[in-house]
């Protein structure tokens, strides 16, 4: 059985994955989505990857067990034209939330407090690159019973 934690995490790549401009959303980004590490976009790359990431956790003993607060980070990067390069970004970063905040929040009732969007943080981008990019955190709030990750 997977873990809370990976029941999460695939939570967030499935609400990715229905970023298609045919429901609604102005790009299809959900067409590339992954459960980690970004990829180098080459020539015959699509336009637009998403990664879903996982950031280092708090956890606080709470009575038996534990209470975690896990930082979700959803990256973009697009390619994009030189002139207005972060303009290609935004409209995934939009999608993206609209993807993940509109639908419930508890991620279908697996976790007991609605998820909260943290900062985007946009990454460094080299003079004259054709990719941007950037993430939004969400941060989520569940509790675990000590050695018992899939309650």
């Amino acid at each position: 059985m997977a873990t809370r934690r990976e029941r999460i995490l695939e939570a967030f790549v499935e609400r990715c994955r229905a970023i298609e401009t045919k429901d609604g959303f102005a790009t299809d980004a959900g067409w590339n989505v992954s459960l980690g590490a970004i990829t180098v976009l080459g020539p015959d790359d699509p336009d637009v990857q998403i990664a879903v990431a996982p950031d280092d956790d708090v956890v606080k003993k709470e009575g038996p067990g534990l209470g975690i607060q896990l930082p979700v980070d959803i990256w973009a990067v697009a390619k994009a034209n030189l002139e207005n390069p972060h303009l290609a970004i935004e409209a995934v970063l939009g999608d993206i939330k609209k993807a993940v905040e509109l639908a419930d929040r508890t991620l279908g009732g697996l976790v007991p407090q609605q998820i909260e969007r943290g900062t985007t943080h946009v990454m460094p981008r080299e003079p004259g690159s054709v990719i941007v990019g950037a993430a939004i955190t969400y941060l989520v709030f569940y509790k675990e019973a000590f050695g018992d990750p899939d309650a």
